[in-house]
């Protein structure tokens, strides 16, 4: 497995080393040097997580008094890393940001800040702790195939959410408090592997954590299967 890996402006040799300790093989692909063309020596794309996505990329107004918290070139980056992993049905993983980029790709949209709208704290403890929660999986899901089991505790890091589902995707997890938690594919047939989750793998103190192990060494055998 040759993984193609955006790269975030947090925290991101957790991601490394995450890939790393499963003895995969990884390129670098960075909004700064432009290079999504790397991708196409890869087998696999992994998007990351990180800054929030800039409003307009999923048709919401940005008044300009925030503008500085935001990367558009990330985005506009990332959006095409995705549209080639589809044209050549390479895996797709998507973690936190990275879940939310593929739905906003697929013309969903985002809730701004689910303290705000929904009443519910999925923010990190501190820079060095994160929340946990339970969430909930869909037993017919392909979420639930990769895990195996209906509930469970995970990692939490974020602020935003995944609001209107993207055409052709489908929740697969939520949390107890009713945030989507992850999505893939709603019709899989003919279709690419796809997953997004909103919690951080890489993050895991335990690196065998089933939400962690299984979805990695999932992508990995899904790299072996494409056409």
């Amino acid at each position: 497995m040759l993984a193609g890996i955006s790269k975030s402006n947090s925290k991101f040799s957790r991601y490394t080393e995450w890939l790393e300790a499963f003895g995969i093989d990884y390129i670098v692909l960075d909004w700064e040097k432009n290079n999504y063309d790397d991708l196409r020596k890869c087998n696999a794309l992994i998007l990351t997580g990180g800054v929030d996505i800039f409003p307009e990329f999923y048709h919401e107004w940005e008044e300009g008094i925030n503008r500085e918290k935001y990367i558009p070139e990330r985005d506009g980056f990332e959006f095409k890393l995705f549209d080639i992993a589809i044209e050549n049905n390479y895996p797709i993983l998507g973690i936190c940001r990275g879940m939310q980029l593929i739905n906003c790709r697929l013309n969903g949209n985002l809730i701004s800040d689910i303290e705000t709208v929904r009443g519910v704290n999925h923010r990190k403890i501190s820079d060095t702790e994160d929340r946990l929660h339970g969430i909930k999986i869909s037993k017919g899901s392909l979420l639930f195939e990769i895990v195996g089991v209906e509930s469970g505790i995970v990692n939490s890091s974020h602020h935003q959410a995944v609001d209107r589902l993207g055409e052709g995707l489908v929740a697969a997890a939520k949390s107890d408090d009713g945030i989507i938690e992850a999505i893939e594919w709603r019709d899989k047939s003919n279709k690419n592997f796809l997953l997004g989750i909103q919690w951080h793998p890489e993050r895991f103190e335990d690196i065998h954590n089933i939400f962690s192990e299984k979805i990695i060494k999932r992508l990995t055998y899904e790299t072996r299967n494409y056409d």
